[in-house]
């Protein structure tokens, strides 16, 4: 009898001291923490609260503020009552919300966040995301051909930053213009304003092929020195050259330069330009001389039958081809003789010859004048201020003077 009173009295004092100390459980035997009423401790084991399903829960008769119980269907988790017996509130631990323990909600297998703005790597300020890092910092992918990679609506820019300068280096407004170094874009694509290159469509090994901006001037460029520039059209993937300007800066049309001396004709709106021969007209008008005459004093003397008339149809240039027998008349003395060609639209030419005594030459040449439509005409006539001076022309038909002028239109 005495044995069973003692046994009792010393576990309502074992008791009383864990009430005092709170209860520590392991396998060492050490007390509780002192700010702890229950102090579990293990390296192999855990703390395993009631198991309920939400129906379960939700049936608990006034539950403690701070009930804890571990939900087994829907959302998994350890949840507690945030509200009061009365009008229990349970909260997922983690969940945002009123004493929820944490700022993000959930909605069903997705999470979310409203109250503020987020930041990873910096300290959150205007923007509601920002990620900073001084390496590799963002990356979206889409695993599926058909997936949208990233999706951004409503109002405002969108802009890629230069160091210390919002935009500068990417604006695209709520315009839809887009600015390439440029913060305001007025278009709907804008470029800084620097002068060089500005678009480059291939950048092959030995240069680039593009658009570039020099002053007042847009460039088209290719930078291979064997590149062309072509202007066309496609078909099914086949490009068809209309127009090309090669490296020495020839013109192809339809793939054709043409040949030294054409011209590029028009064949009206139906049809490609071509290359074509200009027209000339020599055979009206070959002017043979009809004799001589002698350059003997201080005036100018025609040359007889060396007077050449031309129709001219359109504005022309004239070419003018001569070949002028020329004899000094001294056996002693050199002479010096000029010819000189005027026309009715006021063209003038001199040449000068020096003959030897008792010499005789065959004076030739060619020059080129521009004129308007209508009738022109040459005359050639000689000069010599000494005496006995000088013959121009021949007698002889073999030997006859000869003019000869080629008009071809503009």
């Amino acid at each position: 009898m005495m044995g069973k009173w003692l046994a009792c009295a010393m576990f309502v004092m074992a008791a009383g001291a864990a009430h005092a100390q709170g209860v520590g459980i392991n396998a060492t035997g050490a007390p509780a923490d002192t700010s702890a009423i229950l102090d579990l401790s293990s390296t192999s084991k855990g703390l395993l609260v009631p198991r309920l399903t939400s129906a379960q829960r939700a049936a608990i008769a006034l539950p403690a503020t701070g009930l804890v119980v571990f939900q087994t269907d829907g959302a998994l988790g350890l949840y507690w009552n945030a509200g009061t017996p009365a009008s229990p509130s349970w909260k997922q631990v983690g969940e945002a919300g009123a004493g929820g323990g944490g700022q993000w909600s959930t909605s069903g297998s997705n999470i979310y966040y409203s109250e503020g703005n987020v930041a990873v790597g910096t300290i959150p300020g205007r923007f509601r995301f920002a990620v900073q890092d001084t390496g590799d910092v963002f990356r979206v992918q889409a695993d599926s051909p058909n997936s949208v990679m990233a999706s951004m609506g409503g109002f405002g820019q969108v802009q890629i930053d230069a160091p210390g300068i919002p935009g500068g280096r990417l604006a695209l407004m709520d315009n839809g213009n887009l600015g390439l170094g440029v913060t305001d874009p007025t278009n709907k694509l804008s470029f800084a304003p620097v002068l060089g290159k500005k678009i480059s469509l291939y950048p092959g090994a030995t240069g680039d092929a593009g658009f570039g901006v020099a002053g007042n001037r847009l460039q088209i460029y290719a930078d291979n020195p064997d590149a062309d520039v072509a202007i066309g059209y496609d078909a099914a993937g086949v490009f068809n050259e209309r127009f090309a300007v090669k490296p020495n800066g020839a013109l192809a049309v339809v793939g054709n330069m043409g040949t030294e001396g054409q011209v590029l004709q028009s064949n009206g709106s139906n049809a490609a330009p071509s290359w074509v021969t200009p027209a000339t007209n020599t055979a009206a008008f070959r002017t043979p001389g009809t004799g001589t005459v002698i350059a003997n004093s201080a005036t100018w003397v025609r040359v007889p039958g060396l007077e050449c008339f031309a129709v001219i149809s359109k504005p022309s240039n004239v070419i003018v081809n001569f070949s002028i027998p020329l004899r000094n008349v001294s056996a002693t003395s050199p002479v010096t003789v000029d010819i000189g060609f005027t026309s009715w639209s006021n063209q003038y030419k001199i040449f000068r010859y020096t003959l030897a005594a008792g010499t005789a030459m065959v004076a030739t040449g060619t020059f080129m004048y521009p004129t308007a439509l209508g009738m022109d005409a040459i005359f050639v006539a000689g000069f010599s201020s000494s005496s006995p001076g000088a013959e121009l022309g021949s007698a002889l038909t073999e030997w006859a003077a000869e003019v000869v002028i080629t008009v071809v239109p503009q």
